[in-house]
């Protein structure tokens, strides 16, 4: 039987990682596309050659790994390296994480999670059945990203600003959950999500 699968998505400091987890707990498989970034631009690899030849051989350190804060200096300088970086990333990424969504569906898993932050401006949301994103207040999110990161609230503010508004997700999203409570009330949803997926997949 094909799986279900499940893109998640959402805004920093919301609390999708949590949300995560406690789908995984209910049995959900996951593939989290910032692990299939660090997979995709591993040393030696055509992605970050690409990259060091668009960017610069600075954003490479003398082991050959990617130097993630030149990296970033070069890139979000102005909105043609931005686009350039996703243009470079974004379809390697997605294909890593079609491979690996194949291979868990093969070992007989039912429901698959793709934790992606950029789901829609991946375009990764064509691999994903349903989609659903965590939301929260804007202080909610300020507060967590302040015990998360250990940055200062200007820095915290200038994280949340770069990022889509709110209602980016809860448009183009079929189910929002929204994260203002505790872990208990996030876990419920979690469970009621899966619930729903269960009667869509057998109805």
């Amino acid at each position: 039987m094909k799986p279900c699968i499940l893109g998640l998505t959402g805004p920093t400091g919301a609390g999708k990682s949590t949300f995560s987890h406690a789908l995984c707990r209910l049995g959900f498989a996951s593939v989290d596309a910032d692990r299939m970034a660090r997979e995709v631009m591993e040393p030696g690899s055509p992605l970050l050659l690409e990259l060091a030849d668009r960017f610069g051989g600075q954003i490479l350190r003398a082991d050959g790994s990617l130097d993630r804060k030149a990296l970033a200096a070069r890139a979000f300088a102005t909105k043609e390296g931005s686009a350039a970086l996703n243009a470079i990333t974004h379809p390697a990424i997605c294909r890593r994480a079609e491979s690996r969504m194949k291979a868990l569906a093969a070992a007989g898993h039912t429901f698959l999670l793709f934790d992606a932050p950029l789901l829609f401006e991946s375009g990764a949301d064509r691999l994903c059945d349903v989609t659903a994103c965590v939301v929260a207040d804007e202080d909610t999110r300020l507060r967590r990203i302040l015990a998360r990161d250990s940055i200062s609230r200007e820095e915290a503010r200038l994280r949340m600003s770069a990022q889509p508004p709110v209602s980016f997700y809860t448009d183009r999203c079929d189910y929002v959950i929204e994260n203002n409570g505790g872990p208990g009330r996030l876990q419920e949803q979690a469970q009621a999500l899966m619930e729903t997926l269960r009667r869509r997949m057998t109805g």
